[in-house]
């Protein structure tokens, strides 16, 4: 795994290089200044020490925790083809009355693992069902957000052996411009 991170890493910084090669950038201190005033990258308001600070973040937690990533893109595929797995909304019920994930079920959870009460965790493995071998989908808000994380660690932890952590959450499924469901 650290294997991985350092290539995550290397690519990071290859893709900042290349972004700024093909922008015309002579690497002087003027042309950096003009890339952050044209907001090339991928932070909208241009601040990419954001994006690469959340990103080293996910993937350690990734590691730590033993669990898969799946995209939103690839989720949505997912739920298409109406594959069999539970997805679980770790959210606050007021954020998951208000959108959701189409099939989600709730199960709060907090953003550390020191902050889980057992009644959560109890909750939380009763939403995932008795099959271990089932596909389990993990979502929170967004990218920075860590109850997703929390969620995965518990369910690996529980066995079980499918555990997905879709790390845009709610926003980057409703950025995808997906459908979402709510309460009336």
């Amino acid at each position: 795994m650290k294997k991985f991170a350092r290539v995550f890493a290397i690519l990071c910084a290859l893709t900042l290089t290349l972004t700024a090669c093909s922008s015309g950038s002579n690497g002087d201190k003027k042309d950096a200044t003009e890339a952050t005033n044209k907001k090339i990258g991928t932070a909208k308001d241009g601040d990419e020490m954001k994006i690469e600070k959340a990103s080293m973040k996910l993937v350690n937690a990734k590691e730590k925790g033993k669990y898969k990533l799946v995209g939103t893109e690839e989720l949505k595929k997912w739920i298409d083809a109406k594959e069999d797995m539970v997805i679980v909304d770790t959210m606050p019920a007021k954020s998951f009355k208000a959108n959701r994930i189409p099939g989600a079920v709730n199960a709060e959870l907090p953003i550390t693992m020191d902050k889980v009460t057992p009644e959560q965790k109890d909750a939380y493995i009763k939403a995932l069902g008795d099959k271990k071998d089932k596909k389990v989908v993990v979502y929170c808000g967004f990218v920075g957000c860590e109850r997703s994380d929390v969620g995965a660690v518990i369910a690996q932890e529980a066995g079980f052996k499918n555990v997905y952590r879709q790390p845009g959450g709610i926003i980057a499924w409703m950025d995808a411009g997906y459908d979402v469901e709510k309460d009336k």
